[in-house]
């Protein structure tokens, strides 16, 4: 089904929304920078932020300007909810979401369980907590959200 030109506008707000984000978390509170950093004019920028329409070599421009997968900005403008990072991670409207590292989750989680049941039952024995923490990575790696060779 084609797009119609109600969602052709609100794809270009998002990502213009999307690109705004990205740039706030490149350390970027000038417009002008940021159109240089992407090769192109600060009127082109402010119009992909805006949610105006641009060509598509300007998009491929802020892609390999802002660290972007190459496509992402087309994703958004074709409907997608996120915007891909080059790093591999994912930018939301309001939020960021990164890949993991399996290697530090595990004990990050451990360290979680154990500041939160401390906190609810100060009483609690080494014992009890460190069977708490291994319940529940063991029920994280059984849904698949952990890795079975995790053994953290």
């Amino acid at each position: 089904m084609a797009s119609t030109s109600d969602d052709t506008a609100r794809h270009r707000r998002r990502l213009g929304s999307l690109v705004t984000q990205r740039r706030t978390m490149l350390g970027i509170t000038d417009k002008r920078v940021a159109a240089k950093r992407c090769d192109m004019s600060v009127t082109t920028y402010t119009k992909i932020e805006n949610g105006d329409p641009v060509n598509v070599m300007s998009y491929k421009k802020l892609e390999a300007g802002f660290e972007l997968e190459s496509g992402a900005c087309v994703a958004v403008l074709e409907g997608g909810e996120s915007l891909a990072l080059a790093d591999g991670g994912q930018l939301f409207v309001g939020g960021r979401s990164t890949r993991v590292d399996q290697e530090q989750l595990g004990p990050a989680l451990r360290q979680a369980i154990t500041k939160w049941t401390r906190l609810i039952r100060p009483d609690i024995t080494l014992g009890e907590d460190q069977a708490m923490s291994d319940g529940v990575l063991e029920e994280l790696r059984r849904l698949g959200f952990l890795n079975e060779s995790d053994n953290s």
